[in-house]
């Protein structure tokens, strides 16, 4: 009997020691297969913030690149721009001098000229500073002076006009223009008559009553109020 309950109590012992080393093995397997999802885990995240690194900086090089170009593109257009001011600063300078020599020129043309140039002479401003029109208007506008100039200066030029002969009284008179280098004037009755001539203050007129018969014929022939041409002995002038 006492053997006996000694095996009892083996068997016993025993038994505790098998469900302690079950439950041991069975936390250990619970462990290792919490271990190996964990481990699964911590390998995706990483491979996750692997692709996210390297996103990022292939973020950052293309931000990096885009930035330099965007300050490159940034620099050449300040560049740029000074540029074209200091270009628009000396054509500026160099139009204000055009219009000055235009309205120069202006006082030397002769009435009819100055007339017909008169809507385009309003337009040059006596301060470009205060008047703030387009370098582009201005150009055009001296630009369109000299052109009309220039057309009259080729042609002739034909007007009748009023004017006082030896202090008298005003007369009608046609006034023949070659070009801008002389004029030649006679009235009606081909009694007064005159050759003008650009100065340096405008058109001075001196009377030669001596020239009016050829003067007239001259003037009928350019309007066609004769039935023949003939050559016509005038005094010229070279200036």
């Amino acid at each position: 009997m006492a053997t006996t309950a000694h095996a009892q109590e083996d068997v016993g012992d025993f038994r505790v020691k098998m469900e302690k080393w079950v439950k041991t093995r069975q936390i250990i397997s619970e462990e290792q297969a919490d271990w190996e999802v964990e481990r699964e885990t911590l390998k995706a995240t990483r491979r996750l913030l692997a692709q996210q690194k390297e996103a990022l900086e292939a973020e950052i090089a293309e931000l990096e690149e885009t930035n330099t170009a965007a300050d490159d593109e940034r620099r050449e257009s300040l560049l740029e721009r000074g540029e074209y001011q200091r270009s628009s600063q000396v054509l500026a300078e160099r139009i204000r001098k055009m219009e000055e020599q235009v309205m120069l020129l202006n006082s030397r043309f002769p009435v009819p000229l100055q007339q017909k140039l008169e809507p385009l002479i309003v337009q040059i401003p006596e301060n470009p500073e205060i008047a703030k029109i387009p370098l582009g208007r201005r150009l055009m506008n001296v630009l369109g002076v000299l052109a009309q100039a220039e057309k009259f200066n080729d042609s002739v030029t034909l007007v009748g006009e009023t004017r006082a002969v030896d202090g008298a009284e005003k007369v009608q008179i046609r006034t023949l223009y070659w070009g801008l280098g002389q004029a030649i004037y006679v009235d009606s009755m081909a009694e007064n008559a005159g050759i003008g001539h650009p100065e340096a203050d405008g058109w001075a007129f001196t009377t030669e009553p001596a020239i009016a018969d050829e003067a007239k014929l001259l003037i009928d022939i350019y309007e066609g109020n004769v039935d023949a041409i003939e050559f016509v002995s005038l005094p010229a002038a070279v200036r």
